[in-house]
């Protein structure tokens, strides 16, 4: 104790007053500012100022009592330590004052400075005791309000000896029991928690779901605690229940649409496909047949153009197999790159010189050839190096390099063109399925957009890895990245060496 200790006193004898003020004095080490006041409800004024820190009441105050007044101020929750004062000794009386909050009983009979001192102390000891109490218990309960979740303790003999709102509001959605009715009736709380609990049991698991009032889901959890108590934990997962069923639903109409468009595909690739090849087929006839000058020159075009149109439907075709994983690439076998790349330059030779394109070829002597599906790599390639010829100015240069990356010693197969560019603002979309980087009705380029994504499919598809740079106005460079494991290598000796997969 330190400082001065304002003490308040209310006993209706004076007297008292005086002895109680003498034997204060006689306490060594502390200072007192003793308050007397002589009736119940003047002293009770005084108390609920709240500048005492220490009341003594006398038992018997002109027709009522210290209990009846200790009583009412813990029911008003003052923390204030009271000490109830008798004239004889009563073990009745002792009990009734604990009963009623009281923080000590004092037998004035005994009074003497070493007894009131350590009534004192004791009694303001107490007293800080119950408020630090008082404020973690009122913490607890603000935290179990505002956990965010219903919650309910339950003590080793399944007495509930704490619940928030929410487990209330649980309880009232799935049983029409309201939070009032609850907190007024706690063997119904108990038997609707005996309940859960049984549920808990046949569903071997620490949780199930239970449905509450309009639709409500609440999960319940149970955890069980070191002293054979419980917590339960009651969630209202109602959304979250109801975004995974539209989640659920969205996959659902994904999967039917990519399975509806890939029936699509392949119910048109046999529709349009069969006319054309009797196209190509009657046109190739009259292009051979050289009476008809003018008819071959009608049938050229009708030719190009139904060749045109089949490598369009083939590519679609081809990227909705490859997307949907229904292409497999099995054939792989070992590719000679030397004759590999003069057949792609023979096969698109044609177009170079249409578009005063030179093609050139730069492959590292070390490397002979890869292990690949030939139809994919010709795929890959047809389609970057068909790209880099569209996409060039007149008298441009396309180059196929083959060398092998320093980073991770991958073979690395690049396209590389002095065209018109990529814009930076546009490189990440241009694997995108279906994208144009001139979206505009008259663009200059012709394609579908399904050119660089279907190579990015391939690619992926045995391992590789796609890179692309470029600039606007300068050039663009898509190359490929192989695993080493597919590469044939030139020895010393002249021979192809290759490395297993």
């Amino acid at each position: 104790m330190a400082g001065i200790l304002k003490i308040l006193l209310i006993e209706d004898d004076e007297d008292d007053y005086e002895i109680t003020r003498e034997i204060l004095g006689e306490i060594p080490g502390q200072s007192f500012d003793l308050e007397w006041k002589e009736d119940y409800d003047s002293g009770y004024v005084r108390l609920e100022s709240g500048e005492i820190d220490i009341c003594f009441v006398d038992y018997r105050i002109a027709g009522r009592t210290g209990l009846e007044f200790i009583r009412m101020a813990r029911d008003e929750g003052h923390l204030t330590p009271l000490v109830l004062l008798t004239g004889v000794g009563q073990h009745d009386i002792d009990v009734a004052a604990t009963g009623a909050g009281a923080s000590d009983y004092l037998d004035k009979s005994e009074l003497s400075a070493r007894v009131l001192e350590r009534t004192i102390r004791y009694a303001i000891a107490h007293s800080e005791a119950i408020t630090a109490l008082a404020e973690k218990s009122e913490l607890l309960s603000m935290t179990l309000e505002n956990a965010g979740a219903g919650i309910a303790a339950l003590d080793m003999n399944g007495v509930c000896v704490a619940v928030n709102s929410r487990f209330y509001g649980m309880l009232d959605s799935i049983s029409g029991l309201s939070p009032e009715d609850a907190a007024r009736c706690p063997d119904a709380t108990a038997m609707l928690i005996d309940q859960i609990a049984g549920q808990i049991d046949s569903a071997e698991s620490e949780s199930v779901e239970v449905a509450g009032a309009e639709g409500a889901i609440f999960e319940i959890t149970r955890n069980k605690t070191p002293h054979h108590g419980a917590v339960f934990i009651s969630m209202d997962v109602t959304q979250q229940r109801v975004m995974q069923q539209a989640l659920y639903r969205a996959k659902q109409d994904a999967e039917a649409a990519s399975l509806a468009k890939s029936s699509f595909f392949a119910n048109v690739s046999h529709e349009l496909r069969t006319p054309l090849h009797g196209i190509i087929g009657f046109s190739d006839l009259i292009i051979g047949n050289p009476a008809a000058q003018a008819t071959s020159d009608y049938a050229s075009h009708i030719n190009e153009s139904g060749k045109s149109l089949l490598s369009i439907i083939n590519t679609v075709i081809s990227f909705s197999r490859i997307e949907s994983g229904q292409q497999s690439f099995s054939d792989e076998r070992v590719l000679d790159l030397d004759v590999f790349i003069a057949d792609v330059l023979k096969t698109l030779q044609a177009n170079a010189h249409q578009a005063r394109v030179r093609l050139e070829v730069d492959v590292d002597h070390r490397i002979a050839g890869l292990i690949t599906d030939p139809m994919a790599l010709r795929t890959i390639v047809l389609s970057l190096v068909d790209n880099a010829i569209r996409f060039s100015e007149a008298d441009g240069v396309v180059c196929i390099r083959v060398d092998v990356s320093h980073a991770d010693e991958a073979v690395r197969l690049s396209v590389i063109d002095t065209g018109i560019g990529i814009p930076h603002d546009k490189q990440r979309l241009v694997f995108d399925p279906f994208y144009q980087v001139d979206a505009d009705l008259s663009r200059s380029y012709e394609g579908i957009g399904l050119g660089l994504p279907l190579v990015k499919l391939l690619v992926e598809a045995q391992g590789g890895e796609v890179n692309l740079t470029s600039e606007k106005d300068v050039g663009t460079n898509i190359s490929i990245l192989i695993p080493e494991c597919r590469t044939v290598y030139t020895n010393s000796s002249g021979k192809n060496t290759a490395i297993a997969s």
